[in-house]
C-alpha cells in the first residue's frame, strides 16, 4: 500500500496537468511532504515501542534486585538518568534543536524523574516528612525548567505538581492552607471541589494571559487544563443535593485558602484582559454566574431543605458556559474548546437524565428509553462536531 507521500507525488502531477496547481505549488507541497516521511514515522513508532519495552525491562530487573542494590548505586543511577534526560532534551530541543518534540519528551521525563529522586531519598534515609512538602519540593525543583527551555511537556508536569501540592494542602487538617480548622471534622469533599474550581479558572485565565507572548506555546495547555477543571468542578457540584445535606452545623471554610485562590484569579484575570480582552470579556459573565454555587459551598450557606437549588444552578451554569465555549472556539479556531464544550454538554445531559428520571420508570423501559436517548444524542453531537471542525479547517485553508 502506497504511503500518503507517494500518492501525493503521483496525483499532484495530474493536478498540474488539469490546471488545479501550478508547478511552484506542487513543488511546495512535495517539499512539505517529502518522500520517505511515512517510513520515517513508522521507524519512529518502532523506536518508541522498542524504547518503551527496553525501559520496562530495565525497571523489572531493578525491582527484582532492589534490595541487593546499594543505596549510593540507586542514587547515582537516578542522577545519571536525570542528567541524561535533561542533556538529551537540550540537544534535541535547544542546541542544535533538530528534534524539538523528542526534546520536549525528554524534558518531561526529567521533570518526572526529579519526583522519583525525592521519593528515593526519602525512602533510603527514612525521611517521614509531610507528603505535601515533598510535592512542593518537586514543583520548586522543576518550576523554572519549562520557562527556560520552552518545553510544553515539562510545563504540563510542573502545572500538575503545583495543583497537586495545593490540593493536598487544602485537604490536610494540619496545614496552614487547610479548608477546615484543625479539630473540626465534617464531610469536606464538596468544599474541596468548590475551592479547586476557581483555581482552575486562574489556570484558564493564565492561558489567556500567555497569548501573544514569548511563551504562547503554553497558552493552549493552560486553557485546556483550566477549562477541564472548571467544567469538572461544576459537574460535580451538580450532585450537591445528594452528597451535602446542608446540615445546620455546616460552616464556612477558613479565609486564607479562599483569599489565596482569589488572588490567583485576580492576577490571571488582569493578565487575560491585557492579552485576550475579547475572549475574557465574552466568558466572564458566565464564569461569574458559575461561581455562585462555588461561593455558596465555601461560605457554608444553608438554604434549608432546598439543597437542589445549587445543584440545578450548577447544571445550568455548566451548560451555558459550554455553549459559549463552543461559540468562542468556533470564532477563534480553538478546536479543543469545541470538543470540550460538546463533551461536557453530552455528559451533563446524560448524567442529569439518569439523576432525575432514573427512578421514575421500571427497569426494562428505563434502559430502552435511555439507550435511544444516549445513542441519538451521541450521533447528533458527533455530526455537529465534525461539521463545525470541518468548517473551521476550511476557513483556515482559505486564509
Amino acid at each position: 500500500m502506497k504511503t500518503f507521500e507517494e500518492r501525493l507525488r503521483a496525483e499532484s502531477a495530474d493536478w498540474v496537468g488539469e490546471g488545479l496547481l501550478s508547478g511552484e505549488q506542487r513543488a511546495a507541497l512535495l517539499a512539505r511532504h517529502p518522500a520517505g516521511a511515512g517510513s520515517g514515522r513508522f521507524v519512529a513508532i518502532l523506536a518508541a515501542v522498542g524504547g518503551g519495552l527496553l525501559l520496562a525491562g530495565v525497571c523489572l530487573l531493578i525491582s527484582s534486585n532492589w534490595r541487593e542494590i546499594g543505596d549510593w548505586v540507586k542514587i547515582g543511577g537516578l542522577v545519571v538518568l536525570l542528567v541524561g534526560a535533561y542533556a538529551t532534551g537540550w540537544r534535541c530541543k535547544v542546541s542544535p534543536g533538530l528534534y524539538p518534540k523528542t526534546g520536549d519528551a525528554f524534558f518531561m521525563l526529567g521533570a518526572g524523574l526529579f519526583m522519583a529522586g525525592i521519593a528515593l531519598v526519602s525512602q533510603i534515609y527514612h525521611i517521614n516528612s509531610r507528603p505535601a512538602t515533598g510535592v512542593l519540593a518537586w514543583w520548586l525543583g522543576i518550576a523554572a525548567v519549562p520557562w527556560l527551555v520552552r518545553s510544553k511537556g515539562a510545563q504540563a508536569v510542573s502545572l500538575l505538581a503545583f495543583l497537586t501540592w495545593l490540593g493536598m494542602e487544602f485537604a490536610l487538617r494540619d496545614s496552614w492552607l487547610s479548608l477546615l480548622p484543625e479539630g473540626y471534622y465534617s464531610e469536606s469533599g464538596m468544599r474541596f471541589v468548590a475551592i479547586m474550581t476557581p483555581l482552575g479558572l486562574a489556570v484558564w485565565f493564565a492561558g489567556f494571559a500567555l497569548r501573544g507572548g514569548r511563551h504562547e506555546a503554553f497558552a493552549s495547555l493552560h486553557e485546556k487544563w483550566g477549562a477541564v477543571i472548571v467544567c469538572a468542578g461544576l459537574y460535580l457540584l451538580g450532585f450537591l443535593r445528594h452528597v451535602w445535606g446542608w446540615r445546620s452545623e455546616e460552616r464556612a471554610v477558613q479565609l486564607l485558602p479562599v483569599l489565596l485562590v482569589a488572588a490567583f484569579c485576580v492576577l490571571a484575570g488582569w493578565g487575560a484582559l491585557r492579552a485576550s480582552r475579547r475572549e475574557t470579556l465574552a466568558l466572564s459573565p458566565w464564569i461569574l454566574a458559575a461561581l455562585v454555587p462555588v461561593g455558596a459551598v465555601l461560605a457554608g450557606w444553608n438554604p434549608g431543605d432546598h439543597g437542589w437549588l445549587w445543584s440545578a444552578w450548577s447544571w445550568t451554569a455548566l451548560f451555558v458556559l459550554n455553549v459559549f465555549m463552543i461559540r468562542i472556539g468556533l470564532s477563534t479556531g480553538r478546536e479543543g474548546w469545541v470538543n470540550l464544550g460538546l463533551g461536557f454538554i453530552a455528559l451533563n445531559i446524560v448524567t442529569r437524565y439518569f439523576d432525575l428520571f432514573g427512578t421514575m420508570m421500571e427497569g426494562g423501559v428505563f434502559f430502552v428509553v435511555s439507550g435511544v436517548i444516549v445513542l441519538t444524542l451521541g450521533i447528533y453531537l458527533e455530526r455537529k462536531r465534525r461539521g463545525w471542525l470541518a468548517g473551521m479547517r476550511a476557513e483556515k485553508e482559505v486564509v
